[in-house]
């Protein structure tokens, strides 16, 4: 076997391992206040899953969170990997970006579980403590933001990248890229139950898990077509 052979399939079992975490990211969503219903009505009906769920599953689902980031971060090398020789520095950027999207999301995501907890316990008509969940829910929504800037600075890059022909990927898995994925699904909030809320409520994670299954897929392609020899 070619060592061209043996660094495409590394390749792509680390692309594997990248959508292994996007949909690990999105089960701890799901723990969190995963519900059947529409997206019109899904922050309260989320509000109400919080409320009604044990504490061990708002754990479990925090605590996914550094595990799926260190398999999307694998992940994120696959796609640096589709990236040419000359265009070798914009990539190295791109990659960095998806880093640090990736270190900050775990955090945030781990995060979640304290401002489950607020939600919980702190938004009843007879709660004491509303002051925490406000506190909390506007610090978690800072620490979103900033995790989100440079998600949205790698996906600027790989689209980029991709359009202008400096990867080997086809010019029209621009469609995939993550940021345009995340767009379209923000749609789901005019979707019916029972699918309506669960897209809204997965919505940025469903959107790296089909980038990651667009990206594999074509690889898949490329691979079946060469030859065994090359």
């Amino acid at each position: 076997m070619s060592k061209t052979l043996l660094s495409e399939q590394a390749r792509f079992w680390a692309g594997i391992c990248g959508l292994a975490g996007a949909l690990l990211f999105f089960a701890g969503d799901m723990l969190f206040y995963g519900h059947l219903g529409s997206g019109a009505t899904f922050a309260s009906d989320a509000l109400i899953t919080v409320q009604q769920s044990s504490e061990t599953r708002l754990f479990a689902g925090g605590l996914v969170g550094p595990i799926a980031a260190c398999l999307c971060i694998i992940g994120f090398w696959h796609v640096y990997r589709h990236v040419k020789s000359e265009a070798e520095i914009l990539g190295r950027v791109m990659l960095a970006a998806f880093f640090a999207m990736m270190v900050a999301g775990s955090a945030v995501h781990t995060l979640w579980v304290a401002k489950g907890i607020a939600m919980k316990f702190c938004s009843g008509p007879h709660a004491t403590c509303p002051n925490v969940l406000a506190l909390t829910t506007s610090y978690w929504d800072l620490a979103y933001d900033l995790s989100a800037a440079p998600g949205y600075l790698g996906a600027t890059l790989l689209g980029y990248l991709v359009v202008t022909g400096k990867t080997v990927y086809p010019r029209w898995t621009i469609i995939a890229n993550p940021a345009m994925f995340l767009l379209l699904s923000m749609s789901a909030v005019y979707l019916p139950s029972p699918v309506g809320a669960i897209l809204v409520g997965g919505n940025a994670n469903l959107s790296i898990a089909a980038f990651f299954a667009v990206s594999l897929w074509t690889q898949s392609l490329r691979m079946s077509t060469a030859s065994p020899s090359a």
